[in-house]
């Protein structure tokens, strides 16, 4: 049989329907990390056969490839369609709340969680435990009102006895762990992270979690160490960068401004400069290296970014203090 032959085959039992050319393209492309390549045959695809059965897995690929190409409005745009056109596609939901977490967007994300949580409740489904820890993770970092969390912990209990998987058990520990820091019991909330983080399916939310808290704490080379694993795992990630940033900052350490720089300026590059946490860290970083100018432009572009967000940025009175004292010492 040929290999034409079989992949007609395939496509009529998966879908039902002859196959699109170009998306068995795009697929080819996605596959081989060639995602601008990818991204311009998945397009051509949806133009043609937008009402195809395929349609939602060519969008999610496409997503990922503007993702990939650092155009993450682009990235929502087509995860928020398919959050609205398909209610019980969970990946989609869960992808929006993580690109949403990545770029600063943290009670979107949480509302993007409840709103996954109403449709497939009108549907007799739930939440699997990934995406209820998501919505929990999302609702204690954007301090979402209260019946937010109240209902993001619930349904996180609640895929908890279902739970089935070391993976799923570990993002729900994560999640219980958070709470636990971010409700003021920190001692039982580091302990368990710093048992989970050690784990062999330690969630990448419980290392950020775990680091943002040494470095409260001023465990500065123990933070250090945990980022090295972090950076590993995703070198990209806002928040880490952020986060290494904030390590360089530190006295005790091996401080280093200009270095804190680079690294806060890429996490607000890598962001898409929406993220009103990550530009405070550059403003910050600005601030100790002496340059108070580009301190006080950035430190407004955070503010500026904070009011667009659903909610408001969450350590929004530091950076309005942080504004104030720049304005009264900066002489242009």
């Amino acid at each position: 049989m040929s290999v034409r032959i079989v992949l007609i085959y395939k496509w009529w039992v998966t879908w039902k329907s002859l196959p699109v050319i170009s998306w068995i393209k795009a697929a080819s492309l996605f596959r081989a990390k060639q995602y601008s390549k990818a991204l311009e045959f998945y397009k051509e695809g949806l133009v043609r056969h937008s009402k195809h059965p395929a349609a939602y897995c060519a969008r999610l690929d496409l997503a990922y490839c503007y993702f990939k190409q650092g155009s993450l409005l682009e990235a929502e745009e087509e995860l928020r369609f398919l959050c609205t056109g398909f209610p019980e596609l969970k990946e989609a939901h869960k992808r929006l709340a993580r690109l949403q977490i990545w770029t600063g967007q943290s009670l979107e994300a949480a509302w993007t969680m409840k709103r996954a949580a109403g449709r497939l409740q009108k549907k007799g489904k739930s939440l699997d435990p990934e995406c209820a820890a998501l919505f929990v993770f999302a609702a204690l970092e954007s301090d979402a009102p209260a019946f937010v969390l109240k209902e993001a912990i619930a349904i996180a209990r609640q895929a908890a006895v279902n739970c089935e998987g070391e993976k799923d058990s570990a993002m729900l520990a994560a999640a219980r762990a958070y709470t636990l820091v971010k409700r003021g019991d920190r001692n039982r909330g580091l302990m368990a992270l710093e048992e989970i983080v050690g784990g062999r399916h330690a969630p990448f939310e419980a290392l950020i979690f775990y680091i943002e808290t040494l470095l409260d704490d001023n465990r500065i080379e123990k933070a250090r160490y945990e980022l090295r694993k972090a950076v590993s795992v995703a070198p990209r990630c806002p928040r880490v960068l952020s986060l290494l940033a904030e390590a360089y900052l530190k006295t005790g350490g091996i401080y280093n401004a200009q270095y804190a720089i680079q690294l806060a300026t890429a996490a607000c590059q890598e962001g898409g400069w929406q993220s009103p946490r990550e530009m405070h860290v550059l403003a910050r970083a600005y601030l100790k290296f002496g340059d108070r100018i580009s301190a006080l432009v950035v430190a407004s572009k955070a503010r500026d970014a904070g009011s667009k967000l659903l909610g408001s940025y969450y350590n929004t009175r530091c950076l309005n203090r942080l504004i104030a004292d720049l304005q009264r010492s900066t002489v242009f």
